[in-house]
C-alpha cells in the first residue's frame, strides 16, 4: 500500500532494520536513499543520521518508489540490502476554479 502525499507537503523517514527473528539489527556504514522519479518526489538524507530522510513532493501528480540500500554484511564483505517504499503524489487542496461551458449553445425558446 503506497503512503499518499499531497503534491505541496515533505515527510520524513526512517528506516530500521531487523534480523530473522525481527530483533533490531545493524547494518554496515551510512545509507544511499533513491527516488524512482525526482521530478515526482526527491529524498534527501538527514546528514546527522544517514537513516532518516525527508520525501518532498514536487508539485508533479504521480507514483514514485523511495529505496534504501545499505550493507548488511557487518565485516569486510558488502552485502546489499534494499528496502523500498512506495509513494502517491497527489492534487493538493483545491485554490482555485474554473467554470466552462458544456455542450452547444441553446436558442431561446418561443414566445407563448
Amino acid at each position: 500500500m503506497a503512503y499518499t502525499l499531497p503534491v505541496d507537503y515533505g515527510v520524513k523517514v526512517q528506516v530500521a532494520y531487523v534480523d530473522g527473528h525481527g530483533n533490531p539489527a545493524m547494518v554496515d556504514g551510512p545509507v544511499q536513499w533513491a527516488s524512482s522519479d525526482t521530478t515526482i518526489a526527491e529524498v534527501i538524507a538527514d546528514t546527522s543520521d544517514s537513516q532518516n530522510a525527508m520525501v518532498q513532493a514536487k508539485g508533479v501528480v504521480g507514483q514514485v518508489q523511495i529505496s534504501v540500500t545499505a550493507d548488511a554484511d557487518l565485516g569486510v564483505g558488502v552485502r546489499n540490502i534494499v528496502t523500498l517504499m512506495d509513494v502517491s503524489v497527489i492534487a493538493g487542496e483545491a485554490v482555485a476554479g474554473t467554470i466552462t461551458p458544456v455542450g452547444d449553445a441553446i436558442p431561446p425558446s418561443p414566445a407563448a
